[in-house]
């Protein structure tokens, strides 16, 4: 997604180099980077992201934030206040009333900053803000000598600007000021760089890659509220209202954008339009916003990520019973089944993590079902993305299988109209894909059994099995009958010979029913009777056309009385399939409780 709005903005034209700083006038009009970085450190990044350019203005949120810090917030407004100008970045205009710079954005007010940073003497006080840009972006970072001499020979109007900041009383050693802040601005930075330090402010001053605390909170407060109002300058407004993120730009062709406690965006093109942004980088951040649903004021709750649980089809197995050959299969091949259960909101950075988990271990896997029966909302660009993993993961011959999708609800009825395989819930989306994994295996599911070939008569002679044929009931069920019903007499042991069903519990009182166990040829249910069970805890109802062999209880005993051995078996098997059961259970707790 990333790389088409990539592609959709690196032929915009029209815009111009900074050529007033004559060293920034040898740009290539073609540079151009992309690059998001996420609070816990992920990077995305497309085209000239490792090329270095001056940093310009874009450090100003950065040295007003080490100024903070330093000094408290009482003490830098006293000379540097909050307000937007609605005037270019250059201008020569003050705060009549106060008599201080407007704001820390505009260069008045930056240069002004840059003097109150803390220091034993020049160099020192250079070293701070190097330092401190360092810190925002994970790395020392170095001055462009070439970039800051231009700076310094063309830097008429911001001696201009100094100066009147020292008739007003705002600003001491005006020459070392300006170095300092011709230095700041000559600072070496990638787009890389950028994205990181936007990063670190959305994450609260902690660096979330190195975890290097660059600034105090509340520092961190107080410089994206100023970057929210005053960082675009004359075009802040419409910034606010079409991108809606805290952002700064700088004249050669930086922007960054922060989505606060999510992600940090660079972008670098030098490419200027009228207001001395970046017109790609605008551009970029426009469609960013408009395509994740970035905007800040957007009702998203801020949730970091919508995964719940991750568990595979070897730890937790559907309700369907199989038989030992069947589970060898799927103890050996269930990790080929990733089941991702979301929840909460799906947007663009609750969903992210979630697609990158899954991205990691695509490779390796071959079904993956997306569990969304505890998501409350879905927007478009959530839909969006979810397309494009099932279209990557289509590529890789990997299935994805969805659950708990409404069609009367819009953003439901998208995900249904993917290349995707809908269930009711997940219990059936795994028994799905337990099946897809026993037909690739050449084991497809049972679909008939004989009496020979149940679980519970494995090793009876053939002469029992004999004698045990002729007291069994054959019965044909329709879909939907009840074999057996809750409260009734235990008094038959029931031998699945083709179809399925299923064991469910009544829940509550409206009858809604939860299904326990769903039991396929080969199978036997109702065989707790043998154990000394009275009356059925459960019903059992058919899910598609079955038919049984039934054994009363008394005729079994009556008949194991003969055979010893009979009974002996039943027992013996009924044990080993309880453990597996069991054992099958406590991989389900341990998963879910993860």
């Amino acid at each position: 997604m990333l790389e088409e709005l990539f592609e959709s903005c690196r032929d915009l034209t029209g815009g111009t180099l900074a050529d007033y700083i004559p060293e920034l006038a040898k740009a290539d009009p073609r540079w151009f980077g992309v690059v998001l970085a996420t609070t816990d450190g992920q990077v995305y990044a497309l085209g000239d992201t490792e090329q270095p350019f001056t940093i310009q203005s874009v450090s100003k949120p950065f040295t007003y934030g080490l100024a903070l810090d330093a000094h408290g917030v009482d003490a830098v407004l006293e000379r540097v206040g909050v307000e937007p100008t609605g005037n270019t970045f250059n201008a020569i205009v003050v705060d009549d009333q106060a008599q201080r710079p407007f704001n820390p954005m505009v260069n008045a007010g930056a240069i002004v900053v840059s003097g109150l940073i803390t220091g034993a003497d020049p160099d020192a006080r250079m070293r701070h803000i190097l330092n401190g840009l360092g810190a925002f972006a994970g790395r020392d970072l170095e001055i462009d000598e070439a970039v800051f001499e231009s700076e310094q020979t063309t830097g008429d109007r911001n001696r201009a600007i100094a100066y009147l900041m020292r008739s007003l009383g705002m600003l001491d050693d005006v020459e070392g000021t300006l170095e300092r802040y011709f230095r700041q601005c000559s600072v070496l930075v990638t787009c890389r760089d950028l994205a990181l330090m936007a990063a670190t402010l959305a994450n609260g001053g902690v660096h979330p890659q190195t975890g290097v605390h660059a600034l105090t909170e509340k520092s961190v407060e107080r410089v994206l509220s100023v970057m929210s109002t005053c960082g675009m300058y004359d075009y802040a407004g419409q910034w606010a209202y079409e991108v809606g993120l805290p952002a700064k730009s700088g004249v050669s062709g930086g922007v960054i954008a922060v989505l606060p406690g999510q992600l940090g965006i660079g972008v670098f093109s030098p490419l200027l339009d009228s207001h001395g942004n970046s017109l790609r980088g605008i551009a970029v951040c426009e469609r960013l916003s408009s395509t994740f649903a970035l905007h800040e004021h957007r009702a998203w709750p801020r949730t970091p990520t919508s995964l719940r649980r991750r568990y595979g089809a070897d730890e937790v197995r559907s309700s369907r019973v199989r038989t030992t050959s069947e589970q060898a299969i799927l103890d050996d091949r269930g990790a080929n089944v990733a089941v991702y259960e979301l929840q909460g909101d799906l947007h663009f950075t609750s969903l992210e993590p979630v697609l990158r988990a899954i991205a990691d271990e695509a490779a390796s896997v071959q079904v993956v079902v997306l569990d969304l029966g505890r998501v409350r909302g879905i927007d478009e660009p959530a839909v969006a993305m979810l397309g494009r993993m099932t279209d990557d993961l289509r590529d890789l011959e990997c299935s994805v299988l969805v659950t708990d999708l409404d069609p009367s609800v819009p953003a439901h009825a998208a995900i249904a109209a993917l290349p995707v395989e809908c269930f009711e819930d997940a219990e059936r989306a795994i028994a799905a894909s337990e099946d897809r994994l026993l037909a690739d295996d050449g084991a497809a599911a049972t679909l008939e059994a004989t009496l020979r070939e149940q679980e519970l008569l494995r090793g009876v002679t053939d002469e029992v099995l004999a004698a045990l044929e002729a007291t069994v009931e054959h019965r044909t069920l329709a879909v939907d009958d009840i074999v057996v019903r809750e409260g009734e007499p235990a008094s038959e042991v029931f031998f699945l010979l083709a179809g399925t069903v299923s064991v469910r519990l009544v829940v509550d009182a409206r009858g809604r029913t939860s299904r326990l166990a769903t039991f396929g040829p080969g199978v036997a249910f109702g065989e707790s009777a043998l154990l000394g069970e009275s009356v059925r805890n459960a019903d059992v109802c058919v899910e598609t056309p079955a038919t049984v062999a039934v054994v009363p209880v008394d005729e079994l005993r009556a008949l194991s009385a003969q055979h010893p051995e009979l009974l002996e078996g039943i027992l013996t098997n009924l044990t080993l399939v309880l453990a597996r059961r069991l054992q099958a259970a406590n991989r389900h707790i341990r998963a879910l409780e993860r």
